[in-house]
């Protein structure tokens, strides 16, 4: 039934801008309460400085930060799951690997442990075709159309 036009013309209508900065921020916050605890365990809680709290400070309100980062990346995956052609399929990868490796990757592990759920959040699928294809995404598809 689907098509990659079909599948990324569904896509574009689902990940808006505003679905995007939503997700954006809701790994802002599992981020940032992660490095608190981290900081607590090192007993450093005071351990961020004043110009990095700012600078979290206006991410959180407007879900941007210049720079090459977890954000970043994850704009760079939605794009792709917009549509937009991937120009080289290695940046990608370090695109991909550095969300797994920022949500999923625990002190002392070499590899991020990856729940199923994260597949269903509109970033995991996002990372699923930037990583495989729109085609890994027609049965997700499948089910949204299901549902309306």
């Amino acid at each position: 039934m689907w098509t990659k036009t079909s599948a990324y013309a569904k896509l574009q209508e689902i990940y808006t801008d505003e679905v995007m900065q939503d997700e954006k921020r809701r790994v802002f916050q599992q981020v940032y309460n992660h490095l608190l605890g981290h900081l607590d365990d090192l007993q450093a809680t005071n351990g961020l400085k004043e110009e990095a709290e700012k600078k979290l400070k206006l991410f959180k309100e407007y879900t941007f930060m210049p720079g090459d980062n977890l954000f970043q990346s994850m704009r760079y995956v939605f794009l792709i799951a917009r549509g937009e052609r991937e120009e080289d399929r290695q940046v990608t990868q370090q695109h991909v690997q550095r969300i797994y490796r920022a949500l999923f990757k625990p002190a002392g592990l070499k590899t991020p442990h990856i729940p199923a759920s994260f597949w269903k959040t509109p970033i995991g699928v996002a990372c699923l075709i930037a990583e495989k294809g729109v085609e890994t995404a027609y049965p997700i598809l499948d089910e949204i159309i299901e549902a309306e």
